[in-house]
């Protein structure tokens, strides 16, 4: 099972508000939360500053879709009351699809001196077409369906292609 996708462009990196809009466009209504499902207190930076240099990189992200906007709104409801424990029994039950984001400057050498075997892995996650692309990249984006929920797959599916296309990026086959 892939579960976990990533974009390599050469572009700046985004924020959150730009990431939201991503989403937007094919059908996802996007939220940000701390790693491990906690509620993020700097929503503002998270909209505002490049995703790179917040939180670390590390987001969760949990996208509704059509289907999910009663889910969502329940979701919006306790994230405005701070019910943690409710949030928590939402994302581990599968009720609504989220992912881990990891976004992060990125410099294909440094990634091969560092280790052994990143290079024929970053090599072999794209098609040797989009290898110059990946050479040339300066930001990546990581999309980790971390539950290994069906609609969280659904979730990195659907995003990891329009976030690419928005950031004339390319869609890689991350292998952990």
């Amino acid at each position: 099972m892939q579960n976990c996708l990533a974009v390599y462009t050469a572009k700046r990196a985004i924020n959150g508000r730009k990431l939201a809009e991503i989403a937007r466009s094919v059908g996802i209504d996007l939220r940000f939360l701390a790693l491990g499902g906690q509620i993020a207190s700097n929503t503002s930076e998270i909209l505002s500053k490049a995703l790179t240099g917040v939180n670390g990189g590390g987001l969760l992200i949990v996208g509704g879709f059509e289907k999910d906007q009663e889910l969502l709104i329940d979701f919006d409801t306790r994230l405005s009351q701070g019910d943690q424990p409710a949030l928590a029994r939402q994302l581990n039950g599968g009720l609504l699809p989220w992912c881990e984001l990891y976004s992060g400057k990125f410099h294909y050498e440094t990634a091969c001196q560092r280790d052994a075997k990143a290079k024929a892995k970053l090599d072999g996650s794209v098609t040797k077409s989009q290898l110059p692309a990946l050479k040339a990249a300066q930001n990546r984006y990581l999309i980790y369906n971390q539950s290994r929920k069906k609609n969280g797959g659904q979730l990195m599916k659907t995003l990891t292609p329009a976030l690419a296309e928005a950031v004339d990026g390319i869609v890689a086959d991350y292998q952990r």
